[in-house]
């Protein structure tokens, strides 16, 4: 014989704020997640130029630190619970690519379908203490050779 609980044991389960759930449209992760990776690859893009970013952009450099603001559709997206992330400069494109896996990944999902209202977090790999990025490396070889270039041409016009 089954036992039943009557209804008033199941009124606590009545929730009607869950009505603006019900009548939300249902959001393609796929589809939503189309401008965050747009927004990505262009900063991306951008910075590998050098550009110190735009005002009204997702980032601006200054002192070796990058500002990142990321937006969606012209909202803020926050990440890490706040709009505007502060990170070394030298470490800017591996965050990107970071950030740009975990949103392939679905990671950023519940926040797109919340219009970016979340605390979406994004990981930075450790490296070892005094490393730096290949990009890095390869920045401070060109700036290097530059500057060797720069010498020789100097000391040719003084002899």
């Amino acid at each position: 014989m089954e036992m039943r609980m009557p209804l008033k044991d199941y009124l606590g389960v009545i929730d009607n704020a869950l009505k603006q759930v019900f009548d939300r449209k249902a959001v393609d992760p796929t589809k939503a997640r189309r401008p965050l990776l747009r927004g990505i690859d262009r900063t991306m893009a951008q910075f590998k130029t050098g550009s110190s970013g735009t005002p009204t952009g997702w980032y601006r450099v200054k002192n070796g630190v990058v500002a990142l603001t990321v937006k969606v559709a012209s909202d803020t997206f926050e990440v890490n619970g706040e709009a505007t992330n502060h990170l070394p400069a030298d470490r800017f494109e591996e965050f990107l690519l970071s950030m740009r896996a975990a949103v392939e990944a679905g990671a950023f999902d519940k926040e797109l379908a919340d219009n970016g209202a979340g605390n979406a977090e994004v990981q930075i790999p450790k490296r070892a203490p005094g490393s730096i990025s290949p990009e890095a490396a390869k920045l401070r070889g060109v700036k290097a050779a530059a500057t060797r270039k720069a010498n020789r041409e100097n000391k040719n016009k003084a002899a």
